[in-house]
């Protein structure tokens, strides 16, 4: 009976540790969102100048392994509504007239391939935009920063990628000079982890 009561017990004890390491292996790295920026530039009138831009609401599920990129992923949700380019009437016209955020609310990326290393990956996957998905090939740039004094330790993921919005239905034109607005998007993505 003696027997039976410690076993029952290591079983009691024993279960819900292997639940919580269990899932914390697949817990996703924690994004320093104050220090992470989805930007993007357009350049205007064939590039003499440019707006710059970002969203700020945004949500991302990476999950990274270096030694094992098959257990790596990211996955990314912009929300439309949040674009801002510093000037309201253009964001509010950006997001009425050309990216139907009604409509299409949100912006995607969900990665299905992780290849190369140490410091430079290419990352493929499915990119959604203005109800559009194309698979994409992203380089993504991996930096670190270690203060072991103060035992912090910094990693930056980074992506510069330029998309064309005429390959997304996204083909506004300006109403007086069509080629005011250029159809090449540069992305600026930066996601700080600690």
């Amino acid at each position: 009976m003696k027997s039976i009561a410690v076993t029952l017990l290591l079983i009691g004890i024993t279960l819900p540790a292997l639940g919580q390491d269990q899932g914390e292996e697949r817990k996703p790295i924690r994004i320093d969102r104050n220090h992470s920026t989805l930007g993007f530039r357009i350049p205007v009138v064939h590039g003499l100048s440019t707006v710059t831009g970002k969203f700020t609401d945004f949500s991302v599920d990476l999950f990274w392994d270096a030694d094992d990129l098959e257990n790596s992923s990211v996955n990314l949700e912009i929300q439309v509504e949040s674009i801002a380019t510093g000037i309201e009437n253009r964001d509010n016209d950006i997001r009425r007239r050309i990216l139907d955020a009604e409509t299409y609310p949100t912006i995607t990326f969900e990665s299905s391939s992780i290849e190369g290393g140490p410091f430079s990956y290419d990352v493929t996957g499915t990119f959604m935009m203005h109800g559009v998905s194309k698979e994409i090939t992203l380089n993504l740039d991996v930096m670190s920063f270690d203060d072991a004094e103060e035992d912090f330790a910094w990693t930056a993921y980074r992506v510069s990628y330029t998309i064309d919005r005429a390959d997304y239905g996204v083909d506004w034109k300006h109403g007086i000079v069509d080629y005011f607005v250029g159809d090449d998007i540069v992305t600026d993505i930066v996601l700080l982890t600690r």
